[in-house]
C-alpha cells in the first residue's frame, strides 16, 4: 500500500508576510552595501575634486627653488629601489646605511595637524609604530633633505596619535605652516614652502632640494585611504 503524505500549505497571508520580510531584509542589505561604498569612496572623490587642484597650483606657482638649482635625482638613483607588496602598494627601500654613529631617533611636531612629538626612527624603513626617516637622508638641521614617511587612512578615522593614521591630514598643511624637529636636545623649526602630488615610483622626492638647502620632506599616500599617489610636503629650516 502506497504511503501518501499530505502537507498543509501555509495560509495565503503568511506567505505574503514572509515575502515582505525577505524583500525588507534584502533591501536593507543592499542599502548597507551602497552606503559602505559611498562611505569609502566619497572622501577620495572630494579629495580629487577639491584638494588636488589646490596642491597642484601651489606646487607650480610657489615652488621656492628654481628648477635649474635642483640637484639631479641621479645622486640617489644607485641606492634606492621601489618595492611592491602583493596588494600593489609601492614603497621606497634601500640597502644603504650611512657610515659613522647616528642618533636612533628624533621627535616631530606639526602644530596644525595636532601631531605632538611623534617618534621618528632614524635610518628606518618601517613606519607602522613610528614615523620613518629614510636611511641616509639628512638629519634635522643638516644640509640636505630630511625625508620622513607616515601612514594615512580614510579621513573619517584620522587620529594624529596613531602612527597608522598620523599623516591622514597632511594635505591640510599650507605655505608658512610650522614643522618642528627635536634631536638630541636641539630644536629645529621648519616652515612649509610647497606641496605636490607625485607617482609612487618617483624617487626624485628623496633628493636634496638645492646645493645648500636645509630641508625636511613629509610624505604619505593619497587620496587618504588609498595608495594611488604620494603627497610630499617640503619645508625649509628657519
Amino acid at each position: 500500500m502506497a504511503l501518501v503524505l499530505y502537507i498543509k500549505a501555509p495560509p495565503q497571508g503568511a506567505r505574503t508576510q514572509n515575502r515582505q520580510r525577505e524583500r525588507t531584509f534584502y533591501g536593507f542589505i543592499t542599502f548597507l552595501g551602497i552606503a559602505s561604498i559611498i562611505f569609502a569612496a566619497w572622501p577620495a572623490i572630494v579629495w580629487q575634486a577639491k584638494v588636488l587642484p589646490r596642491l597642484s597650483a601651489k606646487a607650480s606657482q610657489n615652488a621656492p627653488i628654481p628648477k635649474a638649482q635642483v640637484l639631479s635625482a641621479q645622486i640617489i638613483a644607485a641606492t634606492v629601489q621601489v618595492a611592491q607588496d602583493s596588494d600593489g602598494f609601492s614603497y621606497f627601500t634601500t640597502d644603504y646605511r650611512p657610515q659613522g654613529e647616528r642618533p636612533a631617533q628624533f621627535y616631530l611636531t606639526v602644530p596644525k595637524l595636532k601631531i605632538e612629538k611623534a617618534k621618528t626612527l632614524v635610518d628606518n624603513l618601517n613606519f607602522y609604530d613610528n614615523l620613518s626617516h629614510f636611511p641616509g637622508s639628512a638629519l634635522p638641521g643638516q644640509v640636505g633633505n630630511s625625508f620622513i614617511t607616515g601612514h594615512s587612512v580614510l579621513p573619517q578615522f584620522a587620529n594624529p596619535k596613531n602612527y597608522r593614521e598620523i599623516f591622514t591630514n597632511l594635505s591640510d598643511l599650507e605655505i608658512g605652516d610650522e614643522v618642528i624637529a627635536e634631536l638630541e636636545g636641539k630644536t629645529y623649526r621648519y616652515v612649509v614652502q610647497y606641496s605636490k602630488v607625485v607617482d609612487p615610483k618617483d624617487t626624485s622626492v628623496l633628493a636634496p632640494i638645492s646645493t645648500s638647502g636645509r630641508n625636511l620632506t613629509l610624505m604619505t599616500c593619497v587620496p587618504p585611504g588609498t595608495s594611488l599617489k604620494r603627497l610630499v610636503v617640503v619645508a625649509s629650516l628657519i
